[in-house]
């Protein structure tokens, strides 16, 4: 009897122990829906996806619903700029110089789309409060709105073709009509 009882206490003492000394690491993370990290893929559509963690429902929604948009805009249309600089310094002789290395990397993203037609296919809300959003953009939809701007701007591009021809021909006029002073 008495060493069964030793054995349970040593037991609950092992397993309290094991309990104590485990790194927690990472936080448990909440079930992701299926489609968060490889969203779908179709030839006529595109899919974004995005997630908040916010205190407010609502807010939470409306974020993760922006940010997937804003995984369609940087997938149609992203302008990259970035630098690199890279210094080495190394002072001193013999067999222990001192070595000073530096490398930095900045890099920003730039997309402005308009995602006319855009809609929220799916929008989950996790076990810990996290919302994920599936956002859809009809590839016909961005296609019908390239073709409008392009449109545009091509009827802006003659007009200004137009106007630069009524210069020229102004000014050819006026060279050879000089107009005279005084009279």
């Amino acid at each position: 009897m008495v060493g069964m009882r030793r054995v349970w206490i040593v037991g609950l003492c092992a397993a309290w122990f094991l309990g104590a000394c485990m790194s927690p690491g990472r936080q448990q993370r909440a079930e992701l829906p299926y489609w968060y990290l490889n969203p779908p893929v179709a030839d006529e559509q595109i899919y974004g996806v995005g997630m908040a963690d916010m205190a407010n429902l609502s807010t939470g929604r409306t974020a993760a619903i922006a940010r997937a948009r804003d995984d369609i805009a940087r997938q149609v249309s992203v302008t990259v700029e970035s630098s690199l600089t890279d210094y080495a310094q190394e002072a001193g002789a013999g067999r222990g110089p001192d070595v000073l290395q530096f490398v930095e990397t900045v890099s920003r993203q730039i997309t402005s789309v308009t995602l006319e037609g855009s809609r929220a296919e799916e929008v989950v809300v996790a076990d810990d409060g996290t919302v994920y959003a599936l956002v859809v953009l009809s590839t016909a939809m961005l296609r019908e709105a390239a073709s409008a701007e392009f449109v545009r701007n091509e009827g802006a591009a003659f007009a200004d073709f137009k106007a630069g021809e009524a210069v020229a021909t102004l000014d050819r006029q006026l060279a050879e009509n000089p107009t005279r002073a005084g009279q």
